[in-house]
C-alpha cells in the first residue's frame, strides 16, 4: 500500500510542525479511530496564519523557552556584595598579616561584579571597585587602629591605609584590568557610547541659543 501524500510531504519538510487534520464530516466526534470512523489524515503545516485544503487553520509549534544561564543582579546589589567581600578579605588579611588575601579578594570582586551584573550597569560596576575597596580598607584600619589619643588613631589609620595601598598596588591594577576584560564582551563599549550620547544631548539642551523643551 502506497503512503499518503500528506505524510511524505511532512517527512520531507522538517521546518514546519505536523498536526492531525480530521476528514470532513468527522469534526466534533470524540474518541479514537475505529471501524466506523477513519483515522485522521496528516497535513503539512505551513507558515503561521495559513490554512490547509480542509480549511483548518495552521499554526506553528512554539519554540522552547531558553533557560537563563545565570541570574543578573543590579548595580547596587553588586556594589554591596563587593563591599562585603572587600571588608572580609581586608579583616582576614589584617588579622593574619597576609596582604595577599586582600589582593585576592579585590581581584575576585572585580571579576565577579561585571560577570553577574546587568548590562546597563556595567559601567558603574567596572569603575566602582577601587573606591569601594578604599572605603572598606579605611573601615578596617579604623577598627584595628592603635593609639590612645585621637591624634594617634588618625595617624595610625592614615599610615595603615597608605602602606596597604602601596603594598597592594599590583593587585589593584591587575584586578581593575581583569574587571574591564570581563565587562567588554558583555557590552561595556556600548554603555560608553550611550553615556557619551546622553552627555552630548544634555550639553546641547543647556546651550542658551537652543530652545528648551517645555
Amino acid at each position: 500500500m502506497l503512503p499518503r501524500a500528506g505524510a511524505s510531504a511532512a517527512s520531507s519538510r522538517p521546518d514546519y510542525a505536523v498536526e492531525s487534520v480530521e476528514p470532513a464530516g468527522t469534526a466534533g466526534t470524540a474518541g479514537t479511530a475505529g471501524p466506523d470512523r477513519p483515522a485522521p489524515l496528516l497535513a503539512l503545516a505551513g507558515p503561521p496564519g495559513s490554512a490547509n485544503r480542509s480549511g483548518t487553520a495552521i499554526r506553528r509549534q512554539p519554540p522552547p523557552e531558553p533557560s537563563a544561564a545565570r541570574s543578573y543582579v543590579t548595580a547596587r546589589g553588586a556594589i554591596v556584595a563587593m563591599f562585603g567581600l572587600f571588608l572580609v578579605s581586608d579583616l582576614i588579611a589584617d588579622w593574619f598579616g597576609l596582604e595577599v588575601l586582600a589582593g585576592l579578594g579585590f581581584a575576585a570582586g572585580c571579576v565577579l561584579g561585571p560577570y553577574f551584573v546587568r548590562r546597563h550597569a556595567l559601567l558603574r560596576v567596572a569603575a566602582a571597585p577601587p573606591a569601594v575597596f578604599l572605603a572598606a580598607l579605611v573601615i578596617v584600619q579604623v577598627l584595628t587602629a592603635q593609639g590612645t589619643s585621637r591624634h594617634g588613631k588618625v595617624l595610625s589609620v592614615a599610615e595603615g591605609t597608605l602602606l596597604t595601598l602601596a603594598a597592594l598596588a599590583p593587585w589593584l591594577l591587575a584586578g581593575t584590568a581583569l574587571g574591564v576584560v570581563v565587562a567588554v564582551p558583555r557590552g561595556l563599549v556600548l554603555c560608553l557610547r550611550e553615556l557619551r550620547a546622553e552627555l552630548r544631548q544634555d550639553l546641547g539642551e543647556r546651550r542658551p541659543w537652543v530652545p528648551r523643551r517645555r
